[in-house]
């Protein structure tokens, strides 16, 4: 706007008797180009930018409203055969027996029988060296069972470092207002009739503080779109898993793995196309 502004003076004031020097005309030009290119400079220079949004976040500047909902649902195939054991005996398994990461991760929360707490194993994120860990509540419901989220926590591994603290801290301000609710259940596909597992993610939440709450409406943009990556992904390995548990086979296999390598798979993955088998659904509204 200054440079415009500048150039508009500049030719308002052209006239015959009124030519400005070459020189005043360079230094109308040049001093909006200055001021920009001293303000890159301080921020190249200033190394703790980053880090003053955060603190930012943390003082409660601003709030997101958060409701997203996705559902998805994968054909099971032949695994579910007649004779087989059934997708809704699957899905109502004990936590403790769905086979998707390692189980070294899990534990009972002690507080209560239906409860679980679950580690995405210590992670190196940039200088950042945390532990995310989830409590999760699971009620079975008429065709599976309901997976709730009652508490989330990135752990500082580092607490010595100030810095990643600082962050760190700006960041579990947000997840204390983060609810969660999965609902996996076994139905059959509408087109088919053949056997599906059906899995559909409420997030909410009214993120009053921290660093949700800086990214205001965009959050809902970013959570939708990440649901619709990690959700395809994970029913393939339902469906995989529910296939060796149909048929009595060993369900120890590579896909074992930490949260960790999961979620690089997920990311390098992820180009919005549908894995074979899975379809998106339309949500169901929940009470909350």
């Amino acid at each position: 706007m200054r440079c415009a502004t500048s150039l508009s003076i500049a030719r308002a004031r052209v006239t015959p008797h009124s030519m400005p020097t070459p020189a005043l005309a360079r230094l109308a030009l040049a001093r909006p180009r200055a001021d920009v290119r001293a303000e890159r400079a301080r921020a190249r220079a200033n190394v703790n930018a980053d880090l003053a949004d955060v603190e930012r976040d943390a003082r409660n500047a601003g709030r997101a409203l958060v409701r997203v909902s996705r559902a998805f649902a994968v054909d099971l195939g032949d695994a579910a055969r007649d004779g087989a054991r059934t997708a809704r005996e699957y899905v109502a398994l004990p936590a403790t027996e769905y086979n998707l990461i390692d189980p070294e991760n899990v534990s009972r929360a002690s507080d209560d029988a239906n409860g679980f707490v679950v580690s995405a194993g210590r992670q190196k994120l940039l200088f950042l060296d945390v532990e995310p860990r989830g409590t999760v509540r699971v009620d079975a419901s008429e065709e599976g069972c309901v997976q709730s989220l009652v508490d989330a926590v990135i752990v500082n591994r580092n607490p010595d470092d100030a810095k990643a603290t600082k962050i760190i801290d700006a960041i579990n301000a947000s997840l204390k207002d983060l609810r969660l609710r999965n609902e996996v259940t076994a139905t059959r596909c509408e087109d088919t009739g053949r056997a599906s597992i059906r899995c559909q993610i409420d997030v909410w939440g009214d993120f009053r503080e921290g660093v949700f709450a800086r990214a205001g409406t965009r959050l809902n943009t970013i959570l939708g779109w990440s649901l619709g990556a990690v959700m395809p992904w994970f029913l393939t390995q339902l469906a995989a898993d529910y296939a060796r548990w149909a048929r009595d086979e060993p369900r120890t296999t590579a896909e074992n793995a930490s949260l960790a390598s999961v979620a690089g798979k997920i990311i390098a993955g992820s180009r919005g196309k549908l894995p074979e088998g899975v379809r998106e659904c339309e949500c169901v509204e929940i009470v909350r």
